[in-house]
C-alpha cells in the first residue's frame, strides 16, 4: 500500500497493479470494520469515521488533529444521542443506530466524492 501511495507510475515500474492492491486494501478494511462492528457494536464505528473526517479537513498531522478528533467524536456521539431521543419522543432510538446511519452516509460521501484539485 505504501508503494501504491507513491503513485501509479512508481507502482507500475515496481510490478504492482495499483487497481488490484487498492481493491484488496479496501476489501480488507471493509472486512475488518465489519468484524469489529459485529462483535463490539456500532460505537467503535466512530473510530473509523471521525478520524477520516478530521484528516480530510486538517491533514494527517496527528499532534495537531488528535484534539479535534476527540472533540468531534464526543460531539458526534452527543448529537446522535440527542437525535435518537428526539426522533420518537417519548421513546428512544439507540445512539449506535443513529450514528450508524449518519456515520455511514458521511463515510460513503467521503469515499465517493471527487478529490479536490489543487
Amino acid at each position: 500500500l505504501t508503494i501504491v501511495g507513491l503513485g501509479e507510475n512508481i507502482a507500475l515500474n515496481l510490478g504492482i497493479s495499483k487497481r488490484q492492491v487498492t481493491w484488496l486494501g479496501v476489501g480488507m478494511v471493509a472486512m475488518m470494520s465489519a468484524v469489529v462492528v459485529v462483535t463490539v457494536g456500532m460505537i467503535p464505528f466512530i473510530g473509523l469515521v471521525v478520524p477520516n473526517i478530521v484528516s480530510r479537513i486538517m491533514g494527517d498531522k496527528l499532534r495537531r488533529s488528535l484534539p479535534a478528533v476527540a472533540l468531534l467524536g464526543a460531539s458526534a456521539v452527543l448529537l446522535c444521542d440527542i437525535i435518537g431521543r428526539s426522533i420518537r419522543y417519548p421513546f428512544e432510538v439507540p445512539v449506535a443506530t443513529v450514528f450508524g446511519v449518519v456515520g455511514t452516509v458521511i463515510f460513503l460521501w467521503l469515499l465517493l466524492r471527487a478529490p479536490a484539485e489543487q
